[in-house]
């Protein structure tokens, strides 16, 4: 009987305990979506920010006012006596305003009916969500690699420095850069407390590949190496590397032991060689009624490079420092003995321009220009330069003194009139369908490029300067035939031609009339004092014509009628005022 009572007490407090629960969740279920009410629970904060009892917008509109001091100014870094600060956007962050709030609004939501309830009458705890970023590593890395080059040191190796007579040890010393990892992790801790904070930079030390201790050993043999300069000779002539050069290439390797690094010897190397070069002469061919040849290719001479970097070396480690400079004979691209190989068989294209009414001595550079540049052969796939192919605009080349454009002026200087030949072999060129690397069109429209009835725009300046300051200008085109390409020029009359012969690739060249734009003014009258002049004294030099910009138009299609090139050579003449020389008052 004893047994039996207990027994039933307990089912009967357990029926209570449940019947209490049972009435206490269908309150809840009730009761829950009043006492809510669109708010956020109790106890809930982000990053300690007391979120509860606000609305989705009042808990961002709090968020967003507390956080702002971190945006604008997320955090300072130091190193030694140096800072740098850096807002949240610089350092590719930016607050996840939506996650937090989406966070903070379930908290206490997520479980059942029992542990909601206990939220609502704040009795479980407080819950506090974490600040979270949304973060652009790479952003992150830049900046702190911006900083990273500032502070960064490089080691310096030990080394053998030449002072007079001896060689001595420069101590070596060591190298610092920034700890990327430990910047980086100590950037996302001090964001993440949600407020502006200070992160104290560290750095890795880089020790030298190269230690004075390691020197001590070499000392001996780099004596030798550097001591004295290694002379080459050739043809009775002296070339030296001397010991400052190579001291600069010096090198001692981690088992102490010194060498020459030849890569710091090339420029020195490489200036020899420019030295003692004989190029060697393409064999010279003409045209008439088919190939000829007017004279043999000859052959030329030049250093052999691999030679001379191992006798170098070699030479170094004797006290015997004197040798001849090893050469190579050098054999023409284009010979007597390969000519049938050329493919040079037959004419492609032809640019003529009229120089009749030029002044004597204008007409004479002509000729002497269209002499220079004829019988030029190009190879395959090279470029043809007007300038290198030409030479030099000296005396010794034949060429006198001429008028040529220099500003708003014309002046006279050395080879005034070549740029009627380079306006010759562009034409040619031109219709030949060629890619051009380098095109200049004159500074001004001038009618005698147009007397022969060729539109405005089909004209090329080139320009060799006198001195440093000014700059080149060179008409340069590519060989796009399988084929060498050989350049004729001829003169009859008062006209010049430039002539193209190859192994024809089938492209038709189209060059449709010129765009001119309006005319541009000219301006007022300008003048320049003349001290040659008598006080007073006037004389006109030009008269004034206006700028244009011209647009030609080339298309270029192959046999197969696919579109090579198509666009426009923009010539962009300035206008010219009147020009006046004066005397001096």
């Amino acid at each position: 009987m004893s047994l039996s009572h207990d027994y039933n007490r307990m089912v009967s407090r357990r029926g209570m305990v449940a019947g209490a629960i049972g009435a206490t969740v269908a309150g809840v279920a009730v009761a829950l979506p009043a006492l809510s009410n669109g708010k956020i629970y109790p106890g809930t904060s982000v990053q300690g920010i007391d979120l509860a009892g606000m609305s989705r917008e009042e808990s961002e509109t709090l968020l967003r006012a507390a956080f702002t001091p971190l945006e604008d100014q997320a955090v300072t870094y130091t190193f030694e006596d140096q800072s740098w600060e850096a807002n949240l956007t610089d350092l590719g962050m930016i607050v996840d305003y939506e996650s937090l709030l989406e966070d903070a609004w379930g908290q206490g939501r997520d479980g059942g009916p029992i542990e909601r309830y206990s939220a609502l009458l704040d009795q479980g705890g407080a819950r506090n969500v974490p600040l979270t970023v949304i973060q652009d590593d790479l952003k992150l890395d830049a900046w702190l690699a911006n900083i990273g080059e500032q502070i960064a040191i490089a080691p310096q190796n030990a080394r053998l420095v030449r002072r007079g007579s001896e060689i001595d040890v420069m101590v070596d010393s060591e190298g610092r850069e920034l700890d990327l990892e430990r910047a980086r992790q100590d950037t996302v801790t001090a964001v993440l407390t949600g407020r502006p904070a200070t992160v104290a930079l560290t750095t890795r030390v880089i020790p030298p590949d190269v230690a004075a201790a390691d020197l001590e050993g070499a000392k001996e043999d780099a004596i030798v190496l550097v001591g004295e300069s290694v002379i080459f000779r050739h043809d009775g002539l002296s070339y030296p590397v001397d010991s400052e050069a190579l001291t600069g290439a010096l090198a001692i390797d981690r088992d102490g032991q010194a060498s020459l690094d030849l890569e710091k010897l090339q420029i020195r190397m490489q200036q020899i060689a420019n030295a003692v070069l004989v190029p060697a002469r393409n064999v010279m061919l003409g045209w008439d009624s088919g190939l000829q040849i007017l004279d043999d290719d000859v052959d030329g001479a030049g250093v052999d490079m691999e030679a001379f970097g191992a006798l170098l070396l070699a030479t170094a480690r004797t006290s015997e420092r004197t040798v001849e400079l090893p050469m190579e004979t050098l054999k023409a691209g284009a010979r007597t003995d390969n000519v049938e190989e050329l493919g040079l068989e037959g004419h492609l294209a032809y640019g003529s321009s009229r120089f009749a009414g030029s002044s004597a001595t204008r007409a004479e550079n002509v000729v002497v220009a269209c002499n220079n540049i004829s019988y030029k052969l190009v190879g395959p796939g090279e470029q043809f330069s007007f300038n290198d192919q030409m030479g030099a605009i000296t005396l010794d080349n034949g060429f006198v003194e001429g008028e040529i454009i220099q500003g708003n002026w014309t002046a006279s200087d050395l080879g005034g009139g070549v740029c009627q030949v380079s306006t010759t072999v562009f034409r040619a060129a031109l219709l030949a369908g060629f890619k051009f690397n380098e095109w200049y069109a004159h500074g001004w429209r001038l009618p005698f490029y147009e007397s022969d009835g060729s539109p405005p725009g089909m004209d090329a300046a080139i320009y060799q300067p006198n001195n440093a300051d000014e700059t080149e200008k060179d008409l340069v085109f590519e060989n796009p035939l399988e084929s060498w390409l050989l350049l004729m020029m001829v003169v009859d009359g008062g006209t010049a031609y430039a002539h193209l012969y190859g192994r024809d690739n089938g492209w038709t060249t189209e060059v449709f009339p010129p765009r001119v734009s309006e005319p541009k003014d000219p301006g007022e009258p300008d003048e320049r004092v003349t001290p040659e002049m008598a006080s007073g004294e006037r004389r006109k030099v030009t008269n004034a014509q206006p700028g244009y910009t011209v647009y030609l138009r080339r298309k270029v299609t192959d046999a197969d009628g696919n579109v090579v090139s198509d666009g426009d050579f923009v010539s962009d003449y300035r206008a010219q005022p009147e020009t006046w020389e004066v005397g001096p008052e």
